[in-house]
């Protein structure tokens, strides 16, 4: 096989990564912007050390430093199987990307494009053979997480979508195909309960980390804000706006002005600032937290639950898929069980008299 990469920052970097750590006999090239023969020796020298570690075998460190190329031209990528493109979410940036080397790479070569929030179909606009085009979304940090979004267009072929699931299988992760209005479903139900998590504070008069302490038992890792940290604060706020669905649009549009603000008062926009910018903004309040892991799961429970009426793939491939993007200690399943469901309806029908948003107006039962 034959893949190529475009783009080599955070998540290009994360890819390839992925890419070169389980595709073993694959040749992967990838474009970067400058500094291709850096990017290629820093390379070749961390080979030699997973080499010197016993990581790799010497067969193994051959096979790499041949079969893999930087370069800072697009030509390079002529023969491919696949290209996935890992640049900045710009839509005029990655329409360019795609219409410079559709007519370099095979007819049948798979475009792919790892946007987290741009619309699919506009990526490819005017790109011919629009049957081997979807998107192919990783999540950050890309070994933590073990779901890959396909976002296929109705252009996309059953072969190309069969094809670009192999892929991500053998890259370890498993694949969940979601079509037009199901677009990037688990980014946005990361969106919703960040910017629920957000509200919640402001609901409950809590701190950011007051709320972080209280769903520490439902988000181990990372909570809501904790997710924030680890996309960076200016792309969560980006996303928000660009996944709105009908339900969840109030929603969205609250987080994103409240993350705006964040921004304007002087907070980075990078990843791994959040915490420790709000964490010097905020002064714990003490009130009662008591409700926020119910209040948390209605959320989850209620979009999941839509989520599920409109889902034409495997629905239990799916709950396990959000469990895991989320980062819950338990299947959504859990938590239902263990506040009820009247409580849950309860909970929601007072988060949608405070609110009016439909993100809170209660679906059917998962």
């Amino acid at each position: 096989m034959k893949a190529g990469i475009i783009g080599y920052g955070k998540m290009g970097k994360d890819i390839f990564q992925q890419f070169s750590d389980k595709l073993k006999e694959a040749e992967i090239t990838v474009v970067v912007r400058r500094g291709a023969e850096e990017h290629s020796a820093q390379y070749v020298k961390a080979l030699g050390k997973s080499l010197r570690r016993g990581r790799i075998t010497e067969e193994e460190y051959a096979y790499r430093t041949e079969h893999t190329h930087f370069t800072e031209d697009m030509a390079a990528l002529s023969g491919s199987d696949a290209v996935i493109e890992a640049i900045a979410e710009d839509m005029e940036a990655k329409r360019g990307v795609f219409r410079s080397i559709s007519g370099t790479v095979p007819e049948d070569c798979l475009l792919l494009t790892n946007t987290s929030s741009l619309d699919i179909s506009s990526v490819f606009e005017g790109i011919p053979h629009r049957e081997r085009c979807m998107g192919m979304h990783f999540f950050y940090p890309v070994k933590l997480s073990g779901y890959t979004e396909l976002n296929v267009i109705p252009e996309t072929s059953r072969e190309a979508v069969e094809k670009a699931g192999s892929i991500v299988k053998a890259v370890g992760k498993t694949p969940l195909v979601f079509r037009g209005e199901e677009h990037m479903y688990l980014n946005q139900v990361l969106a919703c309960a960040v910017s629920h998590g957000i509200y919640l504070c402001e609901y409950l008069e809590l701190s950011p980390s007051e709320l972080e302490e209280s769903l520490v038992d439902i988000f181990p890792t990372a909570g809501v804000f904790g997710i924030i940290d680890s996309v960076g604060l200016g792309l969560m706020a980006e996303s928000s706006d660009r996944l709105s669905r009908p339900r969840t649009k109030e929603l969205l549009r609250y987080g994103k002005g409240k993350m705006e603000s964040w921004l304007s008062s002087g907070c980075p926009a990078e990843t791994g600032c959040f915490m420790e910018y709000i964490s010097s903004h905020t002064s714990p309040t003490g009130h009662d937290s008591s409700k926020a892991g119910l209040y948390m799961t209605a959320l989850i429970h209620n979009e999941l639950s839509a989520a599920l009426a409109e889902y034409t793939g495997d629905k239990e491939q799916l709950k396990n898929a959000v469990k895991d993007t989320l980062g819950l200690a338990e299947a959504p399943g859990y938590y239902h069980d263990l506040y009820g469901t009247e409580a849950i309806n309860s909970a929601l029908d007072e988060l949608y008299r405070a609110t009016g948003s439909l993100a809170y107006k209660a679906n059917k039962e998962v």
